[in-house]
């Protein structure tokens, strides 16, 4: 496939690694400050012998760049989070105009896998009323956003399904926190970190289930592989789409 890049940070670099390693072609990287870059917008640039789009750009720029995807006809992939309310506008979008898109606020496989491992769990506390829910995330120095799009898409699983818990606090708490809220928060620091933890805490014993990417690159194969995934599909996609193929 012939790919176009938007956003040229780590995410996109390794992005660009990992396709060229799968035999596909990165033609056009659109960035706005990155040496590399054809362009600097998607407006500027010339999609005609695209395959697919992979985006990592900013909320800012997200929706312009799926309406010129679509107006090229041309599938589209995005990593970037901030921009979910616009969902169900999109998703009238991509169909109306047999586009396929495929979104996730996590691209890599083992953040997916974990969500399936934190929901079972949270199916099985949901149980036991003596555990309360915690929940941790770590990211590196250059993270834009906190929490992150995978911190509250953990949280959206767990407080559906544990039913004594229907709100997730990701501020600093100068209060004792209540007992229908989730705790989840967040720390930033260091050059190449991620992970999350969520917490099932007794008076008794604590049980952790914790995801630790080592790279970006369990994310960058995740969205190159869903790239390959979406050729020839139309509609809006998840990632869980993707783990059912």
């Amino acid at each position: 496939m012939n790919i176009v890049i938007i956003g040229f940070g780590g995410m996109g670099q390794k992005i660009k690694e990992i396709a060229l390693a799968r035999g596909h072609t990165v033609g056009v990287i659109i960035d706005q400050v990155h040496k590399q870059a054809n362009y600097k917008n998607i407006k500027e640039a010339d999609l005609s012998e695209v395959d697919v789009i992979i985006d990592f750009s900013s909320p800012s720029a997200v929706i312009e760049n799926i309406k010129v995807a679509i107006e090229a006809n041309k599938n589209i992939v995005i990593g970037t989070t901030g921009w979910q309310e616009k969902l169900p506008e999109i998703q009238k979008l991509s169909e109306s105009n047999k586009i396929g898109i495929l979104w996730s606020a996590n691209f890599s496989i083992g953040v997916n896998l974990y969500y399936k491992m934190i929901e079972r769990a949270a199916e099985l506390i949901n149980n036991y009323e003596e555990y309360d829910i915690w929940g941790i995330e770590l990211h590196h120095n250059n993270k834009a956003d906190s929490p992150s799009g995978t911190a509250k898409e953990i949280s959206k699983i767990l407080l559906e399904k544990i039913f004594r818990k229907d709100s997730a606090i990701y501020d600093k708490l100068d209060r004792r926190i209540n007992p229908n809220e989730i705790h989840f928060s967040s720390t930033r620091g260091g050059p190449v970190n991620f992970s999350h933890t969520v917490g099932f805490d007794s008076a008794s014993d604590t049980i952790t289930i914790t995801h630790s990417a080592r790279d970006r690159g369990g994310y960058a194969l995740g969205a190159v592989k869903g790239a390959e995934w979406l050729n020839g599909k139309y509609g809006l996609f998840t990632m869980e789409d993707f783990l059912n193929k």
